[in-house]
């Protein structure tokens, strides 16, 4: 039965319920509707407004005023503009049913958009910040509600989100109220919506990416992939529930690219993108520091599709373990609100992507990258060759180059380095060039390859940085234009030479040999002899052919500095150093002398039992890095297989006086497989190696006719020296010349008389 149009005076917010409540009033948080335009007051009506209606009860007006209740006024839908609703009885209470979402909650945390203005600038920003909260102090508010309100007598429309914040159930939309507790975050307008959100292809985002980056095209990929998933608008599933991914790890070197990548891609999808960092978590008061976590979560949630960066992924989610030490509560429990807000993310189905970096994944917390939450870690390995290619060739985009063939040969010259080492490298030949005194200001520069020549020796690959390595960088050369061998100057060795040149140098430029024989390369290579027999020279030699080839790191380590006294930190080291390698891959690690770190076992006689515990972690370490090569077969003998063969290549090289002063477990074949024992010079490998010495000793070869030239002498000396090393060969000459110089420090010459008083003395020895 319609009763008529009630004329609706104001609403009743939930301040006045309060103070109805605690004076004996009629108000309440139902839907109901005040008049005296009836007798009755305890009738439940049906209010119909344009194409909305709600269900309420009919109460007597207060103090003689028309009103109706926040959740009736917002069911309806009705403004300040609207006066009239019609109003039909009906005999039973309807607002108690289960359909019913007549009540109202104080709501914790509410997202402000403000609809009328762009992102401001930070001073005004941060006036809004502390003004908002005031200015909607008490308001009732709902998911979506566009209301107004006026900042420095400028009319500004808002929209309210609360996110399932509000209480109710039915018929009426579910209401909240902002009190002085709940907080309020401010966005903009500018802020992208999901529903208007529309993305590209992964492909055509792959291309956009690897134009912009280089060598990320593998990694750009998958992580896309991941993305879209999350961040496209469409009806969950099950299955989607599954697949997706709310977060990824981004994981490597410090330097590798990993923050780029991240600020490319949001870029490139044209999404809002947050870096959060620790110190924008960590605040000064208790409380603090999960509140603003929480807080940043919300304000990514309520911009979706957007994308959370965690930069430094180990500070604001370390691992437990590291906890057990420090006894920090506040890092305990950011940890459990992280954790906490990526399970929310999971089951609200928001498209919000979460990605971490991190350069130490181990000193992540596991609960972060497991159970469905940032699950997908993508580990980023040192650039290949063809990587290293596509990096330069976006770095040097725009120069002037000598020769368009520089990039190619750089690329092969920079083995081991990643991303912002190279970008150190173009930039220290750029400054060369601009500093060189050929150059003149106001022209465009043309780099040079002696440029490059001069930067390459001062920089190396941040990765080996920490180690001793041997050679400093030589002058690159290309393949194409290959240089003499460094081999060449090696005497007396050659069937040591030919088998290191099988075993550990043509593996890195062709593997597929092997492969083709279902075998993978030798992982452990042993070189024996007497002490002067050339073994570290012969290392010092392949590591400046690796570096000519440009096909491998090399890191050469002396046994005896892994050595500390602090109980654990030698076992440590031994891992570090491992790890370094793999990151470097392909990569070649040298012990000098390495009876020091792996002697026999049982005789070691520190109450630690160091040496023992050493040689475990060092056959652990010398078995770990084999088990990723296993998938490589005769089947797999492709450029996808040899290219990830390279990436996980670590071949050992070690040196030793004595093999049986080492443990037979390092002797096993899959450990050390090849041994080569370098033997004494022949006579006529001991003639090339004295003409050798002779070019850099200053001999007088006037005074004596018998030797009148340095192929006179190297024939005497090589005939008599039966049994010599060449150290025991460089070491006869600097007796010579150090007897001469004893005799006087005028000189400039060394008369032969002092090399055979040397090599007489030698000899009775």
């Amino acid at each position: 039965m319609e009763i008529g149009r009630v004329a609706v005076d104001r609403r009743v917010s939930r301040a006045q319920w309060d103070a109805g409540a605690s004076s004996g009033g009629h108000y309440d948080t139902r839907c109901s509707l005040y008049t005296d335009s009836v007798a009755s007051r305890h009738q439940y009506v049906r209010i119909v407004h344009g194409e909305r209606e709600a269900y309420a009860q009919l109460r007597g007006a207060v103090d003689g005023v028309n009103a109706v209740s926040a959740a009736l006024y917002a069911a309806l839908c009705l403004d300040d503009s609207v006066e009239n609703a019609v109003v039909e009885l009906l005999v039973h209470d309807v607002t108690m049913e289960e359909s019913c979402k007549c009540s109202m909650v104080d709501v914790e945390m509410v997202i402000v958009r403000m609809l009328d203005r762009s992102q401001p600038s930070r001073s005004i920003l941060s006036a809004l910040q502390r003004s908002i909260p005031k200015l909607v102090l008490d308001q009732v508010v709902w998911d979506g509600r566009v209301a107004r309100m006026s900042w420095f007598n400028r009319p500004e429309r808002i929209q309210f989100h609360s996110r399932g914040q509000c209480g109710g159930s039915g018929c009426c939309v579910a209401l909240g109220h902002i009190t002085q507790a709940t907080k309020v975050e401010v966005v903009f307008q500018d802020s992208s919506d999901s529903s208007a959100a529309s993305f590209n292809t992964v492909e055509e985002y792959t291309n956009q990416i690897a134009e912009t980056v280089g060598g990320v095209r593998g990694t750009a990929e998958v992580l896309l992939r991941a993305m879209l998933s999350r961040l496209k608008s469409q009806p969950p599933t099950p299955e989607a529930a599954v697949q997706e991914n709310v977060g990824a790890i981004l994981c490597g070197l410090p330097g590798i690219g990993k923050t780029l990548i991240a600020k490319t891609v949001g870029e490139r999808l044209d999404v809002p993108v947050r870096f959060l960092q620790a110190a924008d978590v960590f605040q000064t008061y208790v409380g603090h520091s999960e509140t603003q976590l929480v807080k940043t979560f919300e304000a990514m949630m309520h911009q979706e599709p957007s994308i959370l960066v965690v930069d430094g992924l180990e500070s604001v989610a370390a691992s437990r373990q590291g906890f057990l030490d420090s006894e920090s509560p506040l890092e305990v429990s950011v940890l459990g609100t992280f954790v906490a807000c990526l399970d929310r993310l999971k089951s609200s189905n928001a498209h919000v992507f979460v990605l971490g970096t991190t350069s130490r994944l181990d000193d992540v917390d596991a609960s972060v990258y497991s159970n469905g939450r940032m699950d997908l870690v993508l580990r980023m390995d040192p650039p290949s060759q063809s990587e290293r290619f596509e990096i330069l060739q976006v770095m040097t985009r725009g120069w002037s180059l000598e020769d368009s063939s520089l990039v190619v040969r750089l690329s092969e010259a920079t083995g081991g380095f990643v991303g912002a080492d190279l970008l150190s490298l173009c930039q220290k030949a750029l400054q060369i060039c601009v500093n060189d005194p050929s150059f003149t200001r106001g022209e465009h520069p043309t780099v040079l390859s002696t440029h490059f020549d001069q930067a390459l020796s001062t920089t190396y690959p941040s990765v080996l940085q920490a180690h001793h390595v041997s050679l400093r960088q030589q002058d690159y050369q290309s393949k194409s234009e290959s240089a003499s061998s460094a081999f060449e100057g090696v005497y007396g060795v050659d069937d040591a030479v030919k088998a290191l040149k099988v075993s550990l140098l043509e593996p890195l430029e062709d593997s597929s040999r092997f492969l083709a024989f279902g075998t993978v390369p030798p992982k452990g290579i042993l070189l024996t002899g007497l002490p002067g027999s050339g073994k570290t020279h012969l290392a010092n030699v392949v590591a400046a052919e690796l570096r000519r080839r440009g096909t491998a790191s090399f890191i050469s380590v002396r046994c005896t500095d892994l050595l500390t006294k602090v109980v654990g930190d030698t076992e440590k080291s031994l891992r570090e150093l491992f790890q370094t390698a793999r990151s470097a891959a392909p990569c070649v690690i040298y012990f000098d002398q390495i009876e020091s770190i792996a002697p026999v076992r049982g005789f070691d006689t520190s109450t630690e039992q160091t040496f023992d515990r050493l040689l475990s972690m060092l056959l652990v370490e010398m078995d770990g890095f084999s088990s990723s090569r296993g998938h490589l077969n005769k089947a797999n003998n492709s450029e996808e297989a040899r290219a990830a063969f390279l990436k996980s290549h670590v071949v050992i090289l070690a040196s030793t006086t004595e093999k049986t002063q080492l443990d037979p477990a390092i002797l096993r074949p899959g450990r050390f497989d090849v041994h080569i024992e370098l033997q004494l010079p022949k006579q006529n490998a001991r003639y090339r190696l004295i003409v050798d010495l002779l070019e850099q000793i200053p001999l007088d070869y006037l005074n004596d006719p018998t030797f009148s030239n340095p192929s006179v002498v190297a024939e005497y000396v090589a005939e008599r020296t039966e049994g010599f090393t060449a150290g025991d060969l460089a070491a006869l000459f600097r007796e010579a010349a150090l007897t001469c110089l004893r005799e006087s420090l005028t000189t400039s010459s060394i008369p032969i008389k002092f090399v055979t008083e040397a090599l007489a003395t030698k000899m009775r020895c």
